[in-house]
């Protein structure tokens, strides 16, 4: 097993941990459905870490993740990175309650919305560092769409309304579809 093979156990390992946590607290909100608020913003939000979490899978499948390509211990940290911030975003993507806690998902999502898009934002940037250490970066569906998203992130850091965060998950959703449609199985 050469070290690629050892970063991607890692790196699976790693989003495996994020996506595990976001399932369990929404099987945890499930189960106490009857005292949770519901909000279907940070559901959406669930949607899209999920598709997040598929095309990044997809990307290490293809060795697209830059783990091939590291030759120095600071250039698999780099490589580390992205799984690291995925593990963080997709953690955050839902509340974590405490039994006597007040179980309102919308205000949990005001409260904790910058942390969550901040943590998104920087994974976005970490994929365009490896991109650049891979030397994939090209005009192609995979960069419009990196920048498309880090761009919606950044007026969502701006433009503090509930109305344009809709927009921007729903136009993200979106991107990510379009993303792992146009990825070819090979």
């Amino acid at each position: 097993m050469d070290i690629a093979e050892h970063s991607i156990t890692l790196i699976s390992i790693i989003v495996g941990l994020g996506l595990t946590e976001m399932l369990g607290n929404l099987l945890r909100l499930i189960r106490k459905r009857d005292q949770v608020r519901w909000d279907p913003l940070a559901l959406a939000w669930v949607a899209g870490m999920v598709l997040l979490v598929l095309n990044y899978w997809w990307a290490l499948y293809l060795g697209l993740d830059g783990s091939g390509q590291a030759r120095t211990a600071a250039e698999l940290g780099l490589v580390l990175a992205p799984p690291l911030l995925l593990f963080v975003t997709t953690a955050s993507a839902l509340p974590n309650f405490e039994p006597d806690s007040d179980w309102d998902m919308r205000r949990h999502y005001a409260a904790h919305r910058k942390v969550f898009i901040l943590t998104f934002a920087l994974y976005q940037v970490s994929t365009w560092a490896v991109a650049l250490l891979t030397g994939s970066i090209s005009l192609d569906i995979r960069t419009v769409s990196r920048a498309a998203v880090l761009a919606l992130l950044v007026s969502m850091l701006v433009i503090k309304s509930r109305r344009w965060d809709w927009a921007c998950v729903l136009m993200i959703l979106g991107l990510l579809a379009l993303r792992l449609t146009t990825q070819v199985v090979r």
